[in-house]
């Protein structure tokens, strides 16, 4: 519950945003049944649950996880990624794919901050990966990767790492933008203020090195 006494409650593992027909039916009729005053996608991509009291949110959390996938410990505040080369006529990749097994990346230890994921599967980059903790959009010659971008209060765009990767390729490079984060970064600093301070050249000397 907030200070002003208004609850909410986030249901995150629900695919990016992308529903079949059934599973929306199924969180529907979930929803119906606890009277929800009011739901919310989230700029995130998920679903928020306005106006419950504290019990009744459990209820329905613990009735809707069936339908959601499990989240990784030590992982990423979020993943958000666009429809895609499967369902969008401009996708050049399958973003929910490459959004799905980086929701599984777990590491040892919490990250110093935040870290938000934007994954476009086109230039045209409707999930605004240029102003994520780590933003990926794909060409016709693969998947770039950038780092540090921030759009809250105090906005930064983020730096183009690398281009022209594989899915592999990706997934590889942002562990390791990660771990230079995790062992450089101060805690409860987001990778934005943390790239004013380190650079994108000793980031890129850290991380494309052989």
């Amino acid at each position: 519950m907030t200070s002003n006494k208004k609850t909410f409650t986030i249901i995150p593992g629900l695919n990016m945003g992308l529903f079949s027909p059934q599973e929306l039916e199924q969180i529907v009729a979930i929803i119906n049944k606890h009277d929800v005053p009011m739901t919310k996608i989230t700029g995130a991509q998920r679903l928020a649950l306005l106006g419950m009291d504290e019990e009744d949110q459990m209820k329905l959390k613990a009735e809707l996880k069936p339908l959601t996938r499990p989240v990784a410990v030590n992982s990423f505040h979020y993943v958000q990624a666009c429809p895609g080369s499967k369902w969008c006529k401009f996708g050049t990749s399958d973003a929910p794919a490459l959004g799905a097994r980086i929701e599984q990346i777990s590491f040892a230890e919490p990250l110093p901050g935040k870290v938000k994921i934007g994954i476009a599967g086109c230039r045209m980059c409707c999930t605004e990966p240029y102003v994520r903790d780590i933003g990926i959009f794909a060409s016709k010659k693969g998947w770039t990767l950038v780092f540090g971008g921030n759009g809250g209060g105090n906005p930064r765009i983020g730096d183009i790492v690398a281009e022209g990767l594989t899915d592999d390729q990706v997934i590889d490079l942002l562990q390791k933008c990660l771990a230079v984060y995790q062992q450089n970064a101060k805690t409860k600093s987001r990778t934005a203020r943390f790239m004013e301070r380190f650079g994108i050249d000793a980031l890129k000397q850290a991380v494309l090195s052989e």
